[in-house]
Protein backbone atom coordinates (compact mmCIF):
# COMPACT_ATOMS: atom_id res chain seq x y z
CA UNK A 1 0.00 0.00 0.00
CA UNK A 2 1.01 3.49 -0.95
CA UNK A 3 2.18 5.56 1.78
CA UNK A 4 -0.18 8.29 1.00
CA UNK A 5 -3.28 5.83 1.53
CA UNK A 6 -2.65 5.55 5.43
CA UNK A 7 -2.41 9.38 6.25
CA UNK A 8 -5.29 10.39 7.67
CA UNK A 9 -6.43 13.99 8.14
CA UNK A 10 -8.76 15.70 10.64
CA UNK A 11 -11.59 15.76 9.27
CA UNK A 12 -12.71 19.09 10.57
CA UNK A 13 -9.98 21.00 8.28
CA UNK A 14 -11.06 23.66 5.58
CA UNK A 15 -11.06 22.53 1.87
CA UNK A 16 -8.40 22.30 -0.50
CA UNK A 17 -8.36 20.82 -4.32
CA UNK A 18 -5.82 20.22 -6.48
CA UNK A 19 -6.01 20.49 -10.34
CA UNK A 20 -4.02 18.73 -12.67
CA UNK A 21 -4.11 19.21 -16.23
CA UNK A 22 -2.52 17.20 -18.91
CA UNK A 23 -3.36 19.07 -22.37
CA UNK A 24 -2.98 16.40 -24.59
CA UNK A 25 -5.51 14.49 -26.98
CA UNK A 26 -5.35 12.07 -29.80
CA UNK A 27 -7.18 14.77 -31.87
CA UNK A 28 -8.70 18.53 -31.48
CA UNK A 29 -12.61 18.16 -31.26
CA UNK A 30 -14.78 20.96 -33.29
CA UNK A 31 -16.32 21.82 -30.08
CA UNK A 32 -14.01 22.28 -27.39
CA UNK A 33 -12.10 25.35 -26.01
CA UNK A 34 -10.22 23.55 -23.64
CA UNK A 35 -6.77 23.55 -23.71
CA UNK A 36 -5.55 20.85 -25.47
CA UNK A 37 -3.15 19.77 -28.12
CA UNK A 38 -2.80 16.92 -30.55
CA UNK A 39 -0.29 13.94 -28.02
CA UNK A 40 3.05 14.14 -28.64
CA UNK A 41 6.10 11.80 -27.13
CA UNK A 42 6.90 13.69 -23.50
CA UNK A 43 10.01 13.91 -21.38
CA UNK A 44 8.53 12.11 -18.59
CA UNK A 45 11.36 13.14 -16.28
CA UNK A 46 10.96 16.67 -17.29
CA UNK A 47 6.91 16.82 -16.32
CA UNK A 48 7.52 14.99 -13.33
CA UNK A 49 9.96 17.58 -12.18
CA UNK A 50 7.67 20.91 -13.88
CA UNK A 51 4.52 19.17 -12.05
CA UNK A 52 6.48 18.53 -8.70
CA UNK A 53 7.92 22.22 -8.57
CA UNK A 54 4.59 23.47 -9.04
CA UNK A 55 3.53 21.55 -5.64
CA UNK A 56 6.18 22.54 -3.73
CA UNK A 57 5.48 26.14 -4.64
CA UNK A 58 1.74 26.28 -4.32
CA UNK A 59 2.35 24.62 -0.65
CA UNK A 60 4.75 27.62 0.20
CA UNK A 61 2.16 30.12 -1.34
CA UNK A 62 -0.79 28.82 1.36
CA UNK A 63 1.54 30.04 4.04
CA UNK A 64 2.59 33.43 2.32
CA UNK A 65 -1.42 33.89 1.84
CA UNK A 66 -2.90 33.26 5.41
CA UNK A 67 -4.34 29.91 4.01
CA UNK A 68 -4.97 27.96 7.23
CA UNK A 69 -5.55 24.22 5.71
CA UNK A 70 -3.01 21.98 3.96
CA UNK A 71 -4.90 18.72 3.58
CA UNK A 72 -6.20 18.04 0.04
CA UNK A 73 -9.93 16.64 0.04
CA UNK A 74 -10.01 16.47 -3.77
CA UNK A 75 -7.69 15.67 -6.77
CA UNK A 76 -8.86 15.63 -10.50
CA UNK A 77 -6.84 14.76 -13.44
CA UNK A 78 -8.42 17.03 -16.50
CA UNK A 79 -7.64 17.61 -20.10
CA UNK A 80 -6.66 17.27 -22.66
CA UNK A 81 -7.56 13.23 -21.88
CA UNK A 82 -5.82 12.17 -18.85
CA UNK A 83 -5.91 8.51 -19.39
CA UNK A 84 -3.49 9.19 -21.95
CA UNK A 85 -0.67 10.41 -19.75
CA UNK A 86 1.78 8.32 -18.74
CA UNK A 87 1.45 5.83 -15.18
CA UNK A 88 4.94 7.26 -13.60
CA UNK A 89 3.31 10.98 -13.79
CA UNK A 90 0.36 10.73 -12.70
CA UNK A 91 2.10 8.32 -9.38
CA UNK A 92 3.82 10.78 -8.40
CA UNK A 93 1.78 13.58 -8.28
CA UNK A 94 0.11 11.86 -6.18
CA UNK A 95 3.13 10.55 -3.93
CA UNK A 96 4.12 14.05 -3.70
CA UNK A 97 0.91 15.94 -3.10
CA UNK A 98 0.22 13.73 -0.66
CA UNK A 99 3.42 14.28 0.70
CA UNK A 100 3.00 17.46 0.89
CA UNK A 101 -0.28 19.01 1.73
CA UNK A 102 -2.06 15.11 3.28
CA UNK A 103 -4.63 13.08 1.66
CA UNK A 104 -8.26 13.66 3.26
CA UNK A 105 -9.33 10.39 4.82
CA UNK A 106 -12.06 10.39 2.12
CA UNK A 107 -10.14 11.28 -0.98
CA UNK A 108 -11.76 11.75 -3.73
CA UNK A 109 -9.31 11.34 -6.99
CA UNK A 110 -10.39 12.04 -10.35
CA UNK A 111 -9.15 10.82 -13.88
CA UNK A 112 -11.08 11.86 -17.26
CA UNK A 113 -10.86 9.03 -19.53
CA UNK A 114 -11.47 8.87 -23.61
CA UNK A 115 -13.43 5.16 -24.82
CA UNK A 116 -10.97 5.86 -27.95
CA UNK A 117 -8.23 5.31 -25.32
CA UNK A 118 -9.49 2.88 -23.19
CA UNK A 119 -7.40 -0.15 -21.98
CA UNK A 120 -8.10 -2.44 -19.45
CA UNK A 121 -5.11 -3.25 -17.45
CA UNK A 122 -4.35 0.74 -17.60
CA UNK A 123 -7.91 1.03 -15.79
CA UNK A 124 -6.45 -2.12 -12.91
CA UNK A 125 -3.47 0.11 -12.72
CA UNK A 126 -4.78 3.79 -12.46
CA UNK A 127 -7.36 2.02 -9.40
CA UNK A 128 -4.17 0.62 -7.72
CA UNK A 129 -1.98 3.90 -7.59
CA UNK A 130 -5.30 5.66 -6.02
CA UNK A 131 -7.64 6.59 -8.81
CA UNK A 132 -10.91 6.34 -7.14
CA UNK A 133 -13.08 7.52 -9.66
CA UNK A 134 -13.54 7.43 -12.97
CA UNK A 135 -15.02 10.10 -15.78
CA UNK A 136 -15.32 8.63 -18.69
CA UNK A 137 -16.00 11.29 -22.15
CA UNK A 138 -18.79 9.47 -23.74
CA UNK A 139 -20.31 12.76 -25.13
CA UNK A 140 -22.85 11.05 -27.72
CA UNK A 141 -24.99 8.08 -27.42
CA UNK A 142 -25.59 8.09 -31.26
CA UNK A 143 -22.65 7.50 -33.86
CA UNK A 144 -23.99 10.33 -35.98
CA UNK A 145 -23.34 12.95 -33.16
CA UNK A 146 -19.98 10.73 -32.14
CA UNK A 147 -18.97 11.21 -36.12
CA UNK A 148 -20.25 15.12 -35.77
CA UNK A 149 -18.30 16.09 -32.41
CA UNK A 150 -15.25 14.86 -33.77
CA UNK A 151 -14.60 11.84 -31.53
CA UNK A 152 -12.67 9.02 -32.50
CA UNK A 153 -14.63 6.03 -31.12
CA UNK A 154 -18.24 5.04 -31.47
CA UNK A 155 -20.96 3.49 -29.62
CA UNK A 156 -19.79 -0.04 -28.85
CA UNK A 157 -16.42 1.68 -28.00
CA UNK A 158 -18.47 3.42 -25.27
CA UNK A 159 -20.44 0.34 -24.01
CA UNK A 160 -17.09 -1.69 -23.89
CA UNK A 161 -15.02 0.74 -21.81
CA UNK A 162 -18.16 2.00 -19.62
CA UNK A 163 -18.61 -1.88 -18.60
CA UNK A 164 -15.38 -2.31 -18.13
CA UNK A 165 -14.96 0.64 -16.22
CA UNK A 166 -17.64 -0.54 -14.04
CA UNK A 167 -16.22 -3.65 -13.15
CA UNK A 168 -13.22 -2.04 -12.16
CA UNK A 169 -13.83 1.52 -9.93
CA UNK A 170 -16.49 2.15 -7.43
CA UNK A 171 -17.21 5.20 -8.70
CA UNK A 172 -17.97 6.03 -12.19
CA UNK A 173 -19.13 9.70 -14.00
CA UNK A 174 -20.01 10.42 -17.75
CA UNK A 175 -20.43 13.54 -19.66
CA UNK A 176 -22.94 13.38 -22.57
CA UNK A 177 -23.76 16.54 -24.53
CA UNK A 178 -27.33 16.76 -26.36
CA UNK A 179 -29.65 18.74 -27.81
CA UNK A 180 -28.17 18.40 -31.51
CA UNK A 181 -30.41 20.32 -34.45
CA UNK A 182 -32.12 17.59 -35.75
CA UNK A 183 -32.19 15.40 -32.69
CA UNK A 184 -35.38 13.70 -32.31
CA UNK A 185 -36.65 13.65 -28.70
CA UNK A 186 -37.80 10.08 -28.65
CA UNK A 187 -34.69 9.29 -30.09
CA UNK A 188 -32.76 10.70 -27.36
CA UNK A 189 -34.67 9.62 -24.28
CA UNK A 190 -34.45 5.72 -25.65
CA UNK A 191 -30.89 5.76 -25.83
CA UNK A 192 -30.44 7.65 -22.34
CA UNK A 193 -32.64 5.31 -20.79
CA UNK A 194 -31.06 1.91 -22.62
CA UNK A 195 -27.78 3.33 -21.29
CA UNK A 196 -28.92 3.98 -17.90
CA UNK A 197 -30.10 0.43 -17.94
CA UNK A 198 -26.89 -1.11 -19.30
CA UNK A 199 -24.61 0.52 -17.01
CA UNK A 200 -24.61 0.97 -13.25
CA UNK A 201 -23.70 4.66 -13.13
CA UNK A 202 -22.98 6.97 -10.30
CA UNK A 203 -22.25 10.04 -11.77
CA UNK A 204 -24.20 11.96 -15.42
CA UNK A 205 -22.88 15.76 -16.10
CA UNK A 206 -25.57 16.52 -18.83
CA UNK A 207 -24.59 19.14 -21.20
CA UNK A 208 -26.51 20.81 -24.42
CA UNK A 209 -24.55 21.80 -27.31
CA UNK A 210 -23.12 25.25 -27.04
CA UNK A 211 -20.71 27.44 -29.26
CA UNK A 212 -18.11 28.26 -27.62
CA UNK A 213 -15.63 31.66 -29.35
CA UNK A 214 -12.36 30.19 -30.69
CA UNK A 215 -13.10 26.67 -31.80
CA UNK A 216 -13.90 24.94 -35.34
CA UNK A 217 -17.88 25.13 -34.52
CA UNK A 218 -18.19 28.94 -33.65
CA UNK A 219 -16.49 29.32 -37.14
CA UNK A 220 -18.74 27.00 -38.61
CA UNK A 221 -21.85 28.49 -36.62
CA UNK A 222 -21.06 31.85 -37.48
CA UNK A 223 -21.03 30.83 -40.95
CA UNK A 224 -24.01 29.17 -41.16
CA UNK A 225 -23.05 25.65 -41.38
CA UNK A 226 -24.23 24.69 -38.09
CA UNK A 227 -26.98 25.15 -36.15
CA UNK A 228 -28.44 24.90 -32.69
CA UNK A 229 -31.91 23.99 -31.58
CA UNK A 230 -34.43 26.53 -30.56
CA UNK A 231 -34.97 27.63 -26.95
CA UNK A 232 -38.54 25.87 -26.64
CA UNK A 233 -37.18 22.80 -27.78
CA UNK A 234 -34.06 23.12 -25.71
CA UNK A 235 -36.53 23.59 -22.98
CA UNK A 236 -38.17 20.18 -23.45
CA UNK A 237 -34.60 18.12 -24.00
CA UNK A 238 -33.60 19.55 -20.68
CA UNK A 239 -37.16 18.64 -18.76
CA UNK A 240 -37.36 15.69 -20.12
CA UNK A 241 -33.80 14.80 -19.45
CA UNK A 242 -34.19 15.42 -16.13
CA UNK A 243 -36.99 13.33 -15.70
CA UNK A 244 -35.16 10.13 -17.08
CA UNK A 245 -32.21 10.58 -14.57
CA UNK A 246 -34.49 10.92 -11.96
CA UNK A 247 -36.71 7.63 -12.70
CA UNK A 248 -32.89 5.84 -12.18
CA UNK A 249 -32.42 7.49 -8.95
CA UNK A 250 -30.19 10.18 -9.89
CA UNK A 251 -30.21 13.75 -7.65
CA UNK A 252 -29.76 16.70 -9.24
CA UNK A 253 -27.76 19.00 -7.38
CA UNK A 254 -26.67 21.17 -9.93
CA UNK A 255 -27.84 22.70 -13.19
CA UNK A 256 -26.18 20.06 -15.27
CA UNK A 257 -24.95 17.24 -12.89
CA UNK A 258 -26.95 14.00 -11.29
CA UNK A 259 -25.75 11.71 -8.66
CA UNK A 260 -26.70 8.66 -7.14
CA UNK A 261 -26.91 8.65 -3.48
CA UNK A 262 -23.68 10.00 -1.83
CA UNK A 263 -22.00 10.53 -5.51
CA UNK A 264 -21.56 14.11 -6.15
CA UNK A 265 -18.48 15.33 -7.18
CA UNK A 266 -16.40 17.24 -4.53
CA UNK A 267 -14.28 18.55 -6.51
CA UNK A 268 -16.66 20.51 -8.53
CA UNK A 269 -18.69 21.33 -5.50
CA UNK A 270 -15.75 22.88 -4.16
CA UNK A 271 -15.29 24.79 -7.03
CA UNK A 272 -19.54 25.51 -7.26
CA UNK A 273 -19.04 26.75 -3.32
CA UNK A 274 -15.75 28.94 -4.17
CA UNK A 275 -13.29 27.00 -1.95
CA UNK A 276 -9.79 26.86 -2.56
CA UNK A 277 -8.18 25.10 -5.13
CA UNK A 278 -4.07 24.76 -6.74
CA UNK A 279 -4.05 24.31 -10.47
CA UNK A 280 -1.02 22.68 -12.03
CA UNK A 281 -0.07 22.39 -15.27
CA UNK A 282 -0.30 23.99 -18.70
CA UNK A 283 -3.30 26.52 -18.99
CA UNK A 284 -3.66 25.40 -15.46
CA UNK A 285 -5.10 28.30 -12.58
CA UNK A 286 -6.07 28.26 -9.14
CA UNK A 287 -7.42 30.53 -6.76
CA UNK A 288 -6.61 30.82 -2.82
CA UNK A 289 -8.77 32.85 -0.57
CA UNK A 290 -6.80 34.38 2.64
CA UNK A 291 -8.57 32.99 5.80
CA UNK A 292 -7.74 36.32 7.71
CA UNK A 293 -9.02 38.52 4.59
CA UNK A 294 -12.34 37.42 2.91
CA UNK A 295 -11.87 39.82 0.10
CA UNK A 296 -8.38 38.83 0.01
CA UNK A 297 -8.17 36.12 -3.22
CA UNK A 298 -5.28 35.28 -5.31
CA UNK A 299 -4.88 34.00 -8.83
CA UNK A 300 -2.43 31.78 -10.27
CA UNK A 301 -2.72 31.32 -14.24
CA UNK A 302 -0.23 29.27 -15.81
CA UNK A 303 1.24 29.48 -19.35
CA UNK A 304 -0.95 28.02 -21.78
CA UNK A 305 1.89 26.31 -24.20
CA UNK A 306 2.85 23.21 -23.10
CA UNK A 307 6.47 23.52 -24.00
CA UNK A 308 6.52 27.00 -22.57
CA UNK A 309 5.29 25.42 -19.25
CA UNK A 310 7.76 22.71 -18.88
CA UNK A 311 10.63 25.24 -19.48
CA UNK A 312 9.20 27.65 -16.88
CA UNK A 313 8.65 25.68 -14.29
CA UNK A 314 11.39 22.95 -14.92
CA UNK A 315 14.34 24.79 -12.53
CA UNK A 316 12.02 27.04 -10.58
CA UNK A 317 8.10 27.51 -10.87
CA UNK A 318 6.76 30.25 -12.68
CA UNK A 319 3.23 31.50 -13.90
CA UNK A 320 2.19 33.64 -16.56
CA UNK A 321 -0.04 35.62 -14.09
CA UNK A 322 -0.23 36.29 -11.00
CA UNK A 323 -3.16 38.30 -9.26
CA UNK A 324 -4.86 39.29 -6.07
CA UNK A 325 -8.66 39.73 -7.73
CA UNK A 326 -11.19 42.76 -7.24
CA UNK A 327 -13.80 41.78 -4.50
CA UNK A 328 -15.98 42.71 -7.59
CA UNK A 329 -14.76 40.21 -9.71
CA UNK A 330 -14.50 37.22 -7.06
CA UNK A 331 -17.83 38.21 -5.78
CA UNK A 332 -19.05 37.81 -9.51
CA UNK A 333 -17.70 34.18 -9.91
CA UNK A 334 -19.39 33.40 -6.57
CA UNK A 335 -22.65 34.05 -7.74
CA UNK A 336 -22.26 32.96 -10.96
CA UNK A 337 -21.04 29.74 -9.39
CA UNK A 338 -22.89 29.17 -7.00
CA UNK A 339 -26.64 29.66 -8.52
CA UNK A 340 -25.91 26.73 -10.36
CA UNK A 341 -26.62 24.88 -7.17
CA UNK A 342 -29.94 23.35 -6.85
CA UNK A 343 -29.88 24.13 -3.65
CA UNK A 344 -28.54 27.37 -4.56
CA UNK A 345 -26.27 30.52 -2.74
CA UNK A 346 -25.69 31.34 0.75
CA UNK A 347 -24.95 35.08 -0.13
CA UNK A 348 -23.56 35.99 3.12
CA UNK A 349 -20.44 34.18 1.63
CA UNK A 350 -20.19 37.82 -0.87
CA UNK A 351 -17.59 40.29 0.07
CA UNK A 352 -20.05 43.12 -0.99
CA UNK A 353 -23.73 42.33 -1.31
CA UNK A 354 -23.74 45.14 -3.42
CA UNK A 355 -22.94 43.06 -6.46
CA UNK A 356 -26.94 42.48 -6.73
CA UNK A 357 -29.20 44.49 -8.35
CA UNK A 358 -32.10 44.40 -6.00
CA UNK A 359 -34.71 45.78 -8.27
CA UNK A 360 -33.62 43.07 -10.53
CA UNK A 361 -34.07 40.27 -8.04
CA UNK A 362 -37.52 41.77 -6.67
CA UNK A 363 -38.40 41.34 -9.97
CA UNK A 364 -37.00 38.03 -10.48
CA UNK A 365 -38.92 36.71 -7.10
CA UNK A 366 -42.50 38.55 -8.15
CA UNK A 367 -42.21 36.46 -11.08
CA UNK A 368 -41.06 33.60 -9.49
CA UNK A 369 -37.99 32.61 -10.77
CA UNK A 370 -35.99 32.89 -8.03
CA UNK A 371 -36.32 32.59 -4.04
CA UNK A 372 -34.38 33.66 -1.33
CA UNK A 373 -34.84 32.50 2.21
CA UNK A 374 -32.60 33.46 4.69
CA UNK A 375 -29.72 34.05 2.79
CA UNK A 376 -29.96 31.69 0.51
CA UNK A 377 -30.62 32.43 -3.42
CA UNK A 378 -31.94 29.94 -5.13
CA UNK A 379 -33.15 29.53 -9.21
CA UNK A 380 -36.50 27.77 -9.37
CA UNK A 381 -35.87 24.79 -11.14
CA UNK A 382 -38.03 25.05 -14.00
CA UNK A 383 -36.20 28.07 -15.08
CA UNK A 384 -32.49 26.59 -14.70
CA UNK A 385 -32.07 26.06 -18.53
CA UNK A 386 -31.99 29.86 -18.46
CA UNK A 387 -29.35 30.26 -15.58
CA UNK A 388 -27.12 32.53 -17.92
CA UNK A 389 -29.38 35.12 -18.66
CA UNK A 390 -31.02 35.13 -14.97
CA UNK A 391 -27.71 35.94 -13.59
CA UNK A 392 -26.73 38.71 -16.09
CA UNK A 393 -29.95 39.99 -15.10
CA UNK A 394 -28.75 39.76 -11.53
CA UNK A 395 -25.19 41.40 -11.33
CA UNK A 396 -24.83 44.93 -10.89
CA UNK A 397 -22.35 45.76 -13.72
Amino acid sequence: MFSWVKKLIRSNEKLLSLYVHWPYCEAKCPYCDFNSHVNEIVDEKQWIKSYENQLIYMKEELSRNDIDFKNLNTVFFGGGTPSLMPLEIIENILDVSSKIFGFDKDVEITLEANPSSYDKMKFIKLKEIGINRLSIGVQSLNDKYLEFLGRLHNINDVNIATREACSIFDNISVDIIYAFYGQNLVEWTNELETFLKSNNLHHLSLYQLTIEEGTKFFKDYSNGIIKLIDDDLAAEFYNISNQIVNDFKFIKYEVSNYAKEGFRCKHNLNYWNSENWIGIGPGAFGRLWSSKSKSKCMEYQNYKNPKTWVSKNLFQTKFDKITELDYHVSDTDTLIMGLRLYEGLDISKLNNKSIINYNSLKHLKEQKIVSLNENILKVNEEHMIKLNSIVDYLINP
